[in-house]
C-alpha cells in the first residue's frame, strides 16, 4: 500500500514550467522595478524572515505598529508606516512582504481572513493528496509546486504581477529566492531577470513567493530560463565590483560577482533552479548587503537613485527574526537520538549561527554606511531594531513561542499572539525607543 501511495504521490516526473519569455529589449529606465527614490530625512527598511504563517504574522504586527505610529513632519502628521522605503523578505515574510506592496493598507483589513487565520497547508494538501488530484497525477508533469502557485495566485495575490506591483508604487519589496545552480540567492528584481534577458514585470507575483517559500523536498523548484535574445553584456558596475573583489581581496564581494558571472557562461545550465529564499539566508538581509557591495558603497547607492539630494538623516533596519530554538530531549538520557531530533537540532543550530554572524555583520556595516553618507554638517544616524520571538523575557511565554510550528495553518490564537508580541518587542526595542524620541513620535501603546 506504501508502495502504490508513493507511485500515486509522485505520479510521472515534474517538468519544471517556464514562464518568462525572451525578450529583445530589456525594459526602460521607467518601466525597471529595481529601486525607488527615497523620500524624506528616515530611510526605512523592513527585513521580514523565514518561518512560516509564524514569520508572516511577525511581520505583520510590525506593519500594524507603524501604522499607529505618528509624528509631525513640515507641519503634517505623519505615520511611521509611510516611510518605509523598501522591505526585503524570504520565505513565509515573502507572503506579507507582497501584499502589503501590492494593497498597502488593504492588508490591515482583509490579510488576517485570506492568509494568517486561513489554513493554506490544510487547503494544499487537499489539492495535492486527496484522491482525485492523486489519481490526476498519474497522467500529468505538473508539480506539487504548480498547484501552490496556482492558489496563491487565485486566493491570495489575485492574479497580480510585477507590473502592478511597481503601479502600486509602495516600498521596493524585495522577494528573496535561493538558486540551485548558481548557488546563491536570486532577487526577483530586473536586474537579476537582465541576466535571463527577461521581463520581470511579467512576472506573477505569487510565483514569486512560492518561489521563496519552496522548501526542498516538500516543494519542487521553480524553473525559469535564461534566454540570450536580448545581447545582454556585463553591466559597467559588475565589472567595477569585479576589478574591486581583485584590488581589495575581498572574498565576499567575490562571490557576490561570481554568483551574477554564473549566468553569463553559456557554459553553464541553461534553467535557474530555485528554492526556499532561507536557504541563502533566512533574515532577508544579505540582499541589502550584497547590493550595496556590487554597487560599490552606501553613498554609491544613494547617488544612483538620489542624485543631487541630501542624504537621509536617519537610516533604520528593523529585522524580523522568527526563528525559534528547538527543544528536544537530547542528552537528557543515554537513549540515543532519533532522525528527527538530530535533524531538527542541526537545522536550528545552523540557522542559528548563520542568523547571528548576519546579524553582527549587519551592525559593523549600518554603522559604515550611515559614517560614509555623513558629513560634518549633516550626520546620518543608524538604527538596527533586531526583533527576536526568542528574546522574550517571560520563560512561560517562550517557551510557547518556541512551539509554534513552522507551517501554514495556525489557529486564530496563536495568529493574534504573534502578532501582540512583535508589536510589543518592537514597542520595547531600546533603539526603537530612541528612533520615536529623535522624531518625536507617539504610539497608542506608550
Amino acid at each position: 500500500m506504501l508502495i502504490i501511495f508513493a507511485l500515486f504521490a509522485g505520479g510521472c516526473a515534474s517538468i519544471g514550467k517556464i514562464t518568462n519569455a525572451p525578450v529583445e529589449q530589456l525594459p526602460g529606465v521607467e518601466q525597471r522595478y529595481d529601486g525607488k527614490k527615497a523620500s524624506g530625512d528616515t530611510l526605512l527598511i523592513l527585513a521580514f524572515s523565514g518561518g512560516g504563517t509564524r514569520a508572516a504574522a511577525l511581520s505583520y504586527g510590525v506593519l500594524e505598529e507603524l501604522r499607529d505610529t505618528h509624528y509631525q513632519t513640515d507641519g503634517h502628521k505623519t505615520r511611521l508606516l509611510d516611510e518605509v522605503d523598501e522591505i526585503s523578505s524570504v520565505s513565509g515574510g515573502s507572503f506579507t512582504s507582497a501584499y502589503y506592496g501590492l494593497f498597502g493598507d488593504q492588508i490591515f483589513d482583509d490579510y488576517k481572513d485570506v492568509f494568517l487565520y486561513k489554513d493554506v497547508q490544510g487547503d494544499l494538501t487537499g489539492r495535492v493528496f486527496g484522491l482525485f488530484p492523486l489519481l490526476g497525477r498519474m497522467f500529468t508533469t505538473t508539480s506539487r509546486t504548480e498547484v501552490a502557485i496556482n492558489y496563491y495566485d487565485k486566493h491570495i495575490f489575485r492574479g497580480k504581477t510585477f507590473a502592478d506591483l511597481q503601479a502600486a508604487d509602495g516600498p521596493l519589496i524585495l522577494i528573496n529566492a535561493s538558486d540551485l545552480n548558481s548557488q546563491s540567492q536570486f532577487v526577483f528584481v530586473q536586474n537579476q531577470f537582465d541576466f535571463l534577458c527577461s521581463d520581470l514585470s511579467q512576472i506573477k507575483v505569487a510565483r514569486a513567493v512560492a518561489a521563496s517559500s519552496a522548501v526542498p523536498v516538500v516543494f519542487a523548484p521553480i524553473l525559469f530560463e535564461r534566454h540570450t535574445d536580448c545581447n545582454f553584456q556585463k553591466p559597467a558596475w559588475l565589472i567595477d565590483a569585479e576589478a574591486r573583489a581583485v584590488q581589495e581581496g575581498d572574498d565576499r564581494l567575490q562571490e557576490n560577482v561570481d554568483s551574477l558571472d554564473f549566468y553569463l557562461d553559456q557554459e553553464n545550465p541553461p534553467y535557474v533552479t530555485l528554492q526556499d529564499g532561507g536557504i541563502t539566508d533566512n533574515l532577508g538581509l544579505r540582499t541589502i548587503f550584497r547590493n550595496i557591495n556590487l554597487s560599490g558603497g552606501a553613498k554609491q547607492v544613494h547617488d544612483r537613485y538620489n542624485k543631487g539630494l541630501l542624504p537621509p538623516k536617519r537610516v533604520v533596519l528593523i529585522v524580523v527574526n522568527a526563528s525559534t530554538s528547538t527543544e528536544t530531549d537530547i542528552g537528557k538520557s543515554r537513549q540515543l537520538p532519533g532522525i528527527g531530533d538530530t535533524l531538527s537540532v542541526v537545522t536550528s543550530m545552523q540557522l542559528h549561527l548563520y542568523n547571528t554572524e548576519t546579524n553582527v555583520l549587519f551592525k559593523q556595516h549600518l554603522a559604515e554606511w550611515a559614517e560614509a553618507m555623513s558629513t560634518a554638517e549633516y550626520p546620518v544616524t543608524p538604527y538596527l531594531i533586531d526583533l527576536n520571538v526568542t528574546e522574550i523575557e517571560d520563560l512561560k511565554e517562550r517557551k510557547f513561542f518556541n512551539k509554534i510550528p513552522t507551517s501554514f495553518s495556525l489557529d486564530k490564537k496563536q495568529v493574534d499572539m504573534l502578532i501582540n508580541t512583535s508589536k510589543h518587542l518592537l514597542l520595547k526595542h531600546p533603539e526603537y525607543q530612541k528612533l520615536l524620541q529623535d522624531l518625536g513620535a507617539s504610539s497608542p501603546e506608550i
